[in-house]
């Protein structure tokens, strides 16, 4: 049987829960604390900005165009809120500071620097033209302008627009529950002793925990589940009753004791199996009752890869987001070479940097066997494959995908 491919499962996830039609509730929240969550409305001015015809520069507002020589009478002065307020006649000027108010009887603003003052009077050393220097009012934004549609993910710049626009709230939605849990008789709990050979450390649940941190979820956290299938099946329905979006590790291949797909398929259903990806090739998509349900492969390569291909754009969707943004890929040379069989897309870990003429290296970051959990944390970018690929030498061209979290 042909295995899906990447864009094939991608698509597959982004049609199924657009098509459940599942939004989050909705919350107020400040404006300063809404960076990463998701807008729930739109959000459209009530203003204009700039609110009136503002100067952009420190200088003398003018009643009109004005020449070399030409000189002009300082009949008040203009600042940051505190307009002028009196009537400026021809041949008069008002000293006006950036961002202060142009008084309405003028038309541009000399800068300063074009100017010789006295003490009551300027002469202009430059022309300078009718709307010169000047913001107008509504220029940037005008008031019904819709500036933020719902869906945005929403960032620090954003908070800056809503508040200018004099927002101290803002309806966002709701962060959706996140239950995750790890299957393994032979996993234990990071700080407590090993005693057994066949005894490892939990460090794909931990490993989810953190990475989640970045989505506007609520992490429910239930811990390992034991190796049989009906202690496997109650944990999930546990997980269900409790949760938006289940997520396991483990338990999703074809081994004697992976009995995660067998309990998924009891109580829901299963839609997507295997993927055309390396590593991470089984990649469980399912639904129970009304749970999202993820499995992730118990490979700690495969999981942490299979995250960032399918199931962070995923839990933004189902947090109500709209034109997720894809990750930053460009192109760099291969330092080293690069072994690869083709069938199936390669996310190898890689480091990568730049050069002084602005172009960027990358080589693997050791040996790419998909339990290998050092190379991911001394890689720094994925080598990103197609499946088609065969090995490459140093030299070739490659696409790169830089770690969100590797870049300032």
């Amino acid at each position: 049987m042909a295995l899906t491919s990447v864009a094939e499962l991608q698509s597959l996830i982004e049609t199924k829960i657009n098509k459940a039609q599942r939004l989050p509730e909705t919350e107020t929240l400040a404006v300063a604390d809404v960076v990463g969550r998701v807008l729930a409305v739109n959000v459209v001015s009530t203003i204009n900005i700039p609110c009136a015809d503002i100067s952009a520069m420190d200088g003398y507002a003018l009643p009109a165009e004005a020449f070399t020589d030409s000189e002009w009478e300082i009949i008040g002065e203009s600042v940051a809120g505190l307009a002028f307020k009196g009537v400026v006649s021809e041949n008069s000027c008002v000293r006006i500071m950036t961002g202060a108010v142009v008084p309405s009887d003028c038309k541009t603003v000399v800068v300063q620097e074009n100017t010789v003052a006295a003490q009551k009077s300027i002469t202009l050393t430059q022309d300078v033209a009718s709307g010169a220097n000047i913001r107008f009012a509504g220029e940037e934004v005008a008031c019904g302008d819709t500036v933020l549609t719902t869906g945005r993910i929403l960032r620090a710049s954003d908070v800056m627009l809503m508040a200018a626009l004099g927002l101290d709230k803002v309806t966002v939605y709701r962060k959706i529950k996140v239950a995750i849990l790890s299957t393994g008789n032979e996993l234990n709990e990071p700080g407590t002793v090993i005693s057994c050979p066949d005894q490892i450390y939990d460090s794909n649940r931990h490993a989810l925990m953190a990475r989640l941190q970045g989505l506007p979820v609520e992490i429910i956290d239930l811990g390992r589940a034991k190796d049989d299938l009906e202690g496997v099946m109650s944990t999930l329905v546990q997980a269900a009753k409790m949760a938006d979006v289940v997520i396991t590790s483990g338990g999703v291949s074809v081994g004697d004791y992976d009995f995660m797909r067998e309990a998924v398929v009891r109580l829901g259903a299963i839609l997507h199996y295997k993927v055309a990806l390396k590593p991470g090739k089984p990649f469980v998509f399912g639904c129970m009752f009304k749970t999202w349900y993820f499995g992730l492969p118990g490979n700690p390569v495969s999981g942490f890869v299979g995250f960032d291909v399918f199931l962070k754009s995923a839990l933004w969707l189902l947090c109500g987001a709209q034109n997720v943004p894809q990750p930053l890929q460009f192109q760099a040379t291969l330092s080293e070479p690069v072994k690869k069989s083709s069938g199936r897309m390669d996310m190898q870990r890689a480091i990568i940097c730049q050069q002084a003429d602005g172009s960027w290296l990358a080589k693997p970051a050791g040996a790419q066997d998909s339990h290998r959990i050092w190379g991911v944390s001394r890689a720094n970018a994925y080598l990103i494959l197609a499946s088609e690929t065969g090995s490459l030498s140093a030299g070739a061209t490659v696409t790169v995908q830089p770690f969100k979290d590797a870049f300032l």
